[in-house]
């Protein structure tokens, strides 16, 4: 039996943003394309799949139900099963998965590419063509500005996102997509759906950006474009690339300015964004980290990178601050850390390229992204100066200062 590749397009989105409603028109609009869906909804009841199959009854369309579990951790492999068993009818032009509204895209995507227990990939009999995210405009900013910890699928309660704040699925939802739908477009006025342009550019800068209503979407801009590159997604968020794209270095690539410690400046002005990276050859006094985390930041959109404390000169952190959100963790240990004997030929060359003395690879490297007319980049640049230890506190047993951190 021959078998045919099917393209695939992957719809994702928050809760309640119009996944549903959108593939409801592409059941309505797709014209002679024979169109099989896979719709998982970790709910007790099916929801979404009745609302579909209601609409496919009449139809030479195709709905398959993943319930009671999550593209992006329980059921990959009931992912990966359904699309080969598709592929080999050889009856559809195409496969349209609508994910749930509490999963990451990046885990769904990965299944095309992790071979299973045979050695097989979905790759072999499918092919990832669109990740799409849909927003939805009248809630976004709400929701974007929220501190919520907790997400919850209506009926049930998904344990292992017990975890993740509203925020970061939204951001995790966005940074993976290449297509980007803002649903409900006419339910916000326009200074507010620019204001929604702009948030999306911070976190997305390369994704093509439609305005929607009711799901309705040229069906040409979100099937069969050819247009999703895994390899590229995954490198790391489109926004970070930005700032590499219009400094013209790396962002790992050390670079002081005479803006305090280390700054790098760029402007996005057709989307109205600034974006900077600061960077430092100091380590932060913890308690004054804490307090700049927890001060207001107008006009800021996002932030996120790699800091060091000097009451723990071993280790990096991560942290990135969205909205309410401000979240931060370990990230691995510093280069300087490991034994030279133990350096592997890349490893020399990133390292000798990082290494400033006194203290090898450590460093402050931080980007920021928001509104050209709100956001005081001098003066975050002049608090993180200020968080920063002093010449005369090196000489101390700065260890022992104060850390309110978590334990790493």
């Amino acid at each position: 039996m021959s078998l045919h590749k099917i393209p695939v397009t992957v719809l994702s989105g928050f809760l309640g943003s119009g996944k549903t409603t959108t593939i409801n028109h592409i059941i309505e609009t797709k014209r002679a394309q024979r169109v099989a869906i896979i719709v998982n909804d970790i709910a007790e009841v099916n929801i979404d799949g009745k609302q579909i199959g209601d609409k496919i009854l009449e139809t030479e369309e195709k709905l398959v139900e993943l319930e009671n579990g999550c593209l992006c951790c329980t059921l990959r492999g009931d992912l990966f099963d359904e699309t080969l068993a598709l592929a080999l009818e050889g009856k559809y032009d195409y496969l349209i998965i609508e994910a749930s509204g509490v999963s990451e895209p990046l885990p769904i995507a990965a299944t095309f590419t992790f071979p299973m227990d045979d050695g097989k990939s979905l790759k072999d009999v499918a092919h990832l063509d669109t990740m799409v995210t849909v927003v939805d405009a009248f809630n976004f900013i709400d929701q974007y500005e929220s501190d919520e910890m907790e997400i919850q699928e209506p009926k049930t309660r998904l344990q292992t996102h017990d975890q993740t704040s509203v925020v970061e699925l939204m951001i995790d939802q966005l940074e993976f997509a290449n297509v980007i739908l803002v649903n409900k477009a006419g339910l916000v006025s326009p200074e507010i759906l620019d204001k929604i342009h702009q948030m999306v550019r911070a976190i997305n800068a390369e994704a093509k950006i439609i305005d929607t209503n009711h799901g309705k979407v040229d069906l040409a801009e979100i099937m069969n474009t050819n247009s999703f590159d895994f390899d590229r997604a995954q490198e790391y968020p489109t926004w970070v690339k930005e700032v590499e794209r219009e400094t013209g270095r790396s962002i790992d690539a050390d670079t002081t300015h005479s803006h305090g410690e280390g700054l790098v400046h760029s402007h996005s002005h057709e989307f109205g964004l600034t974006a900077f990276v600061y960077r430092a050859r100091k380590p932060f006094v913890p308690e004054r980290l804490i307090q700049f985390m927890g001060t207001p930041m107008p006009g800021l959109i996002r932030s996120k990178g790699y800091f060091w404390l000097c009451t723990r000169m071993d280790q990096a952190g991560n942290f990135q601050l969205a909205g309410k959100l401000v979240d931060y963790g370990v990230a691995g240990r510093w280069y300087s850390t490991i034994p030279e004997e133990e350096w592997t030929p890349d490893m020399r060359e990133f390292i000798e390229q990082e290494w400033v003395e006194p203290f090898g690879d450590r460093r402050q490297e931080i980007v920021f992204i928001g509104s050209d007319d709100e956001i005081d980049q001098a003066s975050i640049v002049k608090t993180l100066d200020a968080c920063l230890i002093t010449d005369a506190e090196l000489q101390q047993d700065y260890r022992k200062f104060p850390d309110r951190f978590p334990h790493w």
